[in-house]
C-alpha cells in the first residue's frame, strides 16, 4: 500500500515537507515511500540488508519463473486459439416417439404400356423408334467403362417438341399414387397410418427425378407408442412390373427417411426396396447439436426448396441445389420437377432467375442458327452459280446437252419451331404447365441426355461441387434394413394373403412374389440419442487456468495487478510532484538573485 506524507507548505524551501526523522536523513524528501509498498519483488531486490548473493540468487530464480510462467500462457493460450470441442453423448427415452417424414419412388418412372399405346394410337412411330433408340443408348451407356452418350439434343428435337406440346412424359404416363398401393378403400396402412380413402393425393405427392413419388409424415402426426416391428408402420406397395421401361434395371421402390422439412428431388441417399420381399427397415433417432466458426463447420443456410421458411439446407439438399444448378447452366433448361416444386411453393423469383438465364442461352443460339442459315444460303448461291457457269460452258462447248429446269438446288432454309402457345388440355392439377414456365422446362427425354452429360463433366473434372456444410441442428436417423421372402410360401399366402389385398380380381401366388413388397418402418426402441458439440476451453476456463499458472509460479494474481497498477501510478506522480519542485526552486532562485542584485534590473 503506498504512503502518502504531506505536511504544510508555504512555498519556501525551508518549509518543504519532509518524511519523518529516520536512518535515511536527507534522502526522505520524497513524496511517496516506496519501501512501504507491498510488492514481494521489490523487498527482495532492494533490501540493502541482504546479501548481494543471496538477491542475486534471488533474481535469477524470478527470471527463471517468469521465463516458465510464459512458457506455460503461451502454451494455454494455443490451446485456447485451437477453438478444440467435444461431442457430449446422452440417450432420452421417450413415451412416444414421431416417425420420421418417408418418401417412396419407383424404380420405374413411366408407364411404359401406356406410352407405346398412345403413340402406336396417333401413328407417331417415329416419335416411339427415337425414345426406344435414346433408352438403348442410355442401357449402353451405362454398360461402358466411361459411361459416354454418343447423342445429343438436336437427335430428339421431334420428342422434345412432342413433350413441350402436349406435357412431359412423367406427369401423363407415370404411375399413379393409389395404383403403388395394394388394395382398395378398405386397404388401411396397418399399424399406425391413414386410411388409404381419406388422403388428398395432391397434398401426398411430389415430383422427384424418379417422378411421381408418395410422401407420408410431413406433418409429423405419425407417432409410434411401443417399440418394436408391431408398433411401427406397414406398407404394402405394388411394383406393376409389366409396365416397366426395359431400361429399368432395379425392380421395386426407393425409400428415403428425412426430417419433416426436407425435400428430396435427386436419387441420392434412398434405400431399394424390392417386390417379393418383406422388409424391415428398423431406425435410431439422433438428433445433433453443432458449432459454427471457429469452433465447429457448421452453417445454417436458409433452404431453397423447403416448405417453411425457418427450415436450413441439410447436406443433402445442398447436394441437389448444386447439381440442379449445374443441370440449368449445362442444359439451358429448368428440371421438371425442380420448376415445379418452385412454382408450387410461389418462389417464382427463383424461376426467374433461371428462366434469365436460359432465354439469354436461347438467344445467342438463335443468332447462331440465323448466322449459320445465312452463311448455308450464301454458299448454296456460290455453288448454284458456279454449277450454272458450268453448264453455260459445256452447252457453249457442245460436249454434252444439258436442259436445264427450273431452278431446285438452292437449299430450303431450315424450319424452326415456335414454341407452343396452347396450354396443355389434359392438366387439371398442375398450374406450373400453364404459365410461360413450361417452355423453359426440361422434358422426360431432355433429362436423360442432362443427367448423362452432367455425368460426363464430373468424370472429366470439368464440373467441380463445393462441400456442404452440415446445419448447426437437425435430425438423423440410422437405418438398418433386413429382409425375407414374402409370401414365405403359397400356402402362407392362400390362407393370409388371398382374401386380404382387397384387389379387382383375385390375385396369384406368382403376381404377389412379382410385384408385391411389404415394408416395415418402426422404432426398436422408443429413445433419441443426443450428440451435443461442446467447446473444450470457454473464455472463463482459460482464466482460471491462466490465473492457476500464474499464481503458483509467481504469485501473480488480479490483486497483483492492481499493486502493479499502484506503483505506477505513484510514481508517475513522484516524477510530477519532483518536476513541479524542482521549477518552483528554480523560479525562487531567480526570484532571489534579482533581489540581491538590483544592478540587474
Amino acid at each position: 500500500m503506498v504512503v502518502l506524507k504531506v505536511e504544510p507548505w508555504n512555498g519556501t524551501t525551508a518549509d518543504s515537507p519532509t518524511t519523518s526523522d529516520g536512518p535515511e536523513g536527507d534522502k526522505s524528501h520524497e513524496m511517496f515511500g516506496f519501501q512501504d509498498l507491498a510488492s514481494d519483488y521489490y523487498q527482495v531486490l532492494r533490501q540493502k540488508e541482504r546479501p548481494a548473493w543471496c538477491r542475486f540468487v534471488w533474481g535469477i530464480v524470478i527470471i527463471i519463473l517468469l521465463i516458465f510462467t510464459g512458457y506455460m500462457v503461451y502454451q494455454l493460450l494455443a490451446d485456447y486459439l485451437q477453438y478444440n470441442s467435444f461431442v457430449e453423448s446422452s440417450i432420452s427415452w421417450q413415451k412416444n416417439l414421431t416417425l420420421p417424414a418417408i418418401t417412396i419412388c419407383s424404380t420405374n418412372p413411366l408407364n411404359y404400356t401406356l406410352l407405346k399405346d398412345q403413340l402406336k394410337t396417333g401413328n407417331d412411330t417415329k416419335l416411339l423408334e427415337e425414345f426406344n433408340h435414346l433408352m438403348e443408348e442410355f442401357v449402353k451407356s451405362s454398360t461402358k467403362p466411361n459411361g459416354y452418350m454418343n447423342i445429343s439434343f438436336e437427335e430428339f428435337e421431334d420428342f422434345n417438341a412432342f413433350e413441350h406440346e402436349f406435357g412431359s412424359l412423367v406427369l401423363r404416363f407415370g404411375p399413379h399414387l393409389y395404383n403403388m398401393l395394394f388394395g382398395e378403400y378398405d386397404y388401411v396402412f396397418r399399424g399406425i397410418g391413414y386410411f388409404v380413402d381419406y388422403l388428398d393425393w395432391s397434398k401426398y405427392s411430389q415430383m422427384t427425378e424418379l417422378g411421381v413419388c408418395f410422401e407420408l409424415n410431413d406433418d409429423g402426426r405419425l407417432k409410434q407408442t411401443v417399440g418394436g416391428v408391431k408398433g411401427g408402420l406397414v406398407i404394402d406397395l405394388d411394383a406393376n412390373v409389366d409396365h416397366y421401361l426395359f431400361t429399368t434395371t432395379t425392380k421395386g421402390f426407393v425409400v428415403f427417411i428425412r426430417d419433416q422439412d426436407e425435400t428430396i428431388m435427386l436419387n441420392r441417399g434412398g434405400y431399394v426396396v424390392s417386390p417379393g420381399v418383406e422388409n424391415f427397415i428398423k431406425l435410431t433417432a439422433t438428433t445433433h447439436t453443432r458449432l459454427g466458426h471457429p469452433h465447429g463447420t457448421c452453417k445454417n443456410v436458409p433452404s431453397q426448396f423447403g416448405k417453411y421458411d425457418h427450415h436450413y439446407e441439410s447436406v443433402r439438399e445442398c447436394v441437389q441445389r448444386q447439381r440442379m444448378e449445374a443441370m440449368v447452366d449445362m442444359c439451358h433448361c429448368i428440371p421438371w420437377y425442380l420448376a415445379d416444386r418452385l412454382f408450387t411453393l410461389n418462389k417464382t423469383d427463383i424461376l426467374d432467375g433461371y428462366s434469365e438465364k436460359i432465354q439469354a442461352h436461347q438467344h445467342a443460339r438463335a443468332r447462331a442458327r440465323m448466322k449459320r442459315q445465312l452463311e448455308n444460303e450464301t454458299e448454296n448461291a456460290e455453288n448454284t452459280e458456279n454449277t450454272e457457269n458450268a453448264e453455260t460452258e459445256n452447252l457453249e462447248s457442245g460436249d454434252t446437252e444439258i436442259e436445264l429446269g427450273e431452278e431446285s438446288s438452292t437449299a430450303e432454309a431450315p424450319k424452326t419451331t415456335e414454341p407452343p402457345t396452347t396450354p396443355w388440355s389434359w392438366v387439371t392439377n398442375q398450374p406450373l404447365h400453364k404459365t410461360n414456365y413450361v417452355h423453359l422446362t426440361c422434358g422426360f427425354v431432355e433429362m436423360y441426355i442432362c443427367d448423362k452429360k452432367l455425368e460426363e463433366a464430373e468424370m472429366e473434372g470439368e464440373i467441380e461441387f463445393e462441400p456442404c456444410p452440415e446445419p448447426c441442428e437437425y435430425h438423423e436417423w440410422n437405418v438398418e434394413i433386413a429382409s425375407t421372402l414374402f409370401p414365405p410360401s403359397e400356402e402362407y399366402f392362400d390362407k393370409f394373403l388371398r382374401d386380404q389385398l382387397y384387389l379387382p380380381k383375385t390375385p396369384t401366388y406368382d403376381f404377389i412374389r412379382e410385384n408385391m413388397a411389404r415394408v416395415h418402418i418402426y422404432y426398436d426402441e422408443l429413445k433419441v440419442n443426443e450428440k451435443v458439440q461442446t467447446k473444450a476451453y470457454e473464455p472463463q476456463n482459460f482464466v482460471a487456468e491462466f490465473g492457476g499458472t500464474v499464481d503458483l509460479f509467481i504469485g501473480f494474481s488480479f490483486f497483483t495487478i492492481f499493486q502493479l497498477i499502484e506503483i505506477s501510478v505513484a510514481m508517475c506522480l513522484t516524477r510530477l510532484w519532483q518536476r513541479r519542485r524542482k521549477a518552483k526552486k528554480t523560479e525562487e532562485s531567480n526570484s532571489n538573485s534579482v533581489i540581491d542584485n538590483p544592478s540587474v534590473i
